[in-house]
């Protein structure tokens, strides 16, 4: 089966356009489909003492947290499963996650872009596109 990996944010019309749209691509159901949010850690090391966001426990409840959403919003897939990982760049994060797990395909929510401001920004998918040693298809 081709392994994939769905990246999912946190909002949810993005999670509900990713989901509606894998719904209707009919090749889909024959792959191993694996939803993924890289979320940011942060670093404080001038505190005192030096602080790391999100601690160890909190990253329990985040995981928790986040594979109980993902689990209620991919429950009609069914080869699929859901991982929280936690990198200080999460578009760095998500490359070396694509890397580890040799996928095939990797698939993106972007937004279209709105005012000056965006058109200088770089985002999440672009960075993908430019970096992933797999396929993209990109969701809008």
């Amino acid at each position: 089966m081709k392994n994939i990996i769905v990246c999912m944010p946190m909002d949810e019309k993005a999670q509900s356009s990713i989901i509606k749209k894998l719904k209707t691509i009919n090749w889909i159901k024959d792959c191993n489909l694996e939803f993924v949010h890289v979320f940011k850690e942060e670093s404080y090391p001038y505190m005192a003492p030096p602080t790391i966001y999100p601690n160890q426990e909190q990253k329990i409840e985040i995981r928790k947290t986040i594979k109980e959403i993902f689990d209620g919003i991919t429950k009609d897939f069914s080869h699929s499963k859901s991982e929280c990982l936690f990198h200080s760049n999460p578009k760095e994060g998500m490359i070396d996650y694509l890397k580890e797990n040799n996928s095939e395909l990797v698939v993106t929510y972007t937004k279209e872009k709105h005012g000056f401001r965006d058109y200088f920004h770089s985002s999440f998918t672009e960075h993908l596109i430019k970096h992933a040693p797999c396929d993209v298809l990109t969701i809008r």
